[in-house]
């Protein structure tokens, strides 16, 4: 990995370019002692960090992620309050900008989280919550879900992340020159095998539960 920064860096100048040492991290997936130098200043080892506002880290933390993208999505939600909660304007509106601008700020990168029941009760509960506002319902008024869902006719989140993933999985299987994308997708342990006990959870496994095994061959198919 010093090496190839090494060269990225050497090359980077002959074009006036400079690498910020600052800014710049690194991880890895085992133990070193030996520190990243790059123009004698060492490159800080990190276990994750932010990048284009999605965090990257080495162990699968789906669930911090989704904790960020449903505050900033909260965020979102704040800067159209005056329109998503006036009580003149038509529903359909109103989830035609929620679609638009809270939705995708939900579900940024969601091409790559590996979901669960507890975070798709996550982002459905923080949904749900956010249409009863636009809607000014109260939860003391116990009214259903299925109610609430009809009223607004919007994109179901959880949906809708399943269609993102739909359709980063068929790009990667229709790559053809076995690229790094494809090669982290297909990844497996050295041993063939993974430790004791229950193993956590993968992003491929949402993609076999709803294609099946012959997942790979139907993603091909851009008319599924």
């Amino acid at each position: 990995m010093e090496e190839r920064l090494k060269r990225l860096n050497s090359e980077s100048k002959k074009d006036g370019l400079k690498i910020h040492k600052g800014k710049t991290k690194y991880m890895t997936n085992y133990i070193t002692e030996r520190p990243i130098v790059i123009d004698n200043e060492n490159i800080e080892l990190v276990p994750k960090y932010t990048y284009l506002g999605q965090t990257t880290t080495m162990k699968n933390r789906t669930n911090e992620e989704i904790i960020t993208r449903i505050r900033k999505a909260w965020y979102t939600f704040g800067k159209y309050r005056d329109i998503l909660q006036d009580t003149t304007l038509p529903i359909t509106l109103k989830i035609k900008i929620y679609d638009q601008c809270i939705t995708t700020t939900m579900t940024y990168g969601c091409q790559t989280w590996t979901l669960n029941k507890q975070l798709c009760h996550k982002l459905k509960t923080a949904q749900r919550s956010m249409e009863r506002k636009m809607l000014h319902i109260k939860l003391k008024d116990r009214i259903p879900t299925i109610e609430i869902r009809k009223k607004t006719q919007g994109i179901d989140v959880v949906q809708y992340i399943q269609r993102q993933k739909w359709r980063w999985t068929g790009h990667i299987a229709r790559e053809k020159d076995n690229i790094w994308t494809t090669r982290c997708s297909e990844w497996q342990p050295r041993s063939g095998r993974r430790d004791r006990g229950r193993s956590e959870a993968r992003w491929i496994y949402d993609i076999r539960r709803a294609a099946g095994p012959q997942w790979q061959r139907n993603a091909q198919d851009r008319r599924k």
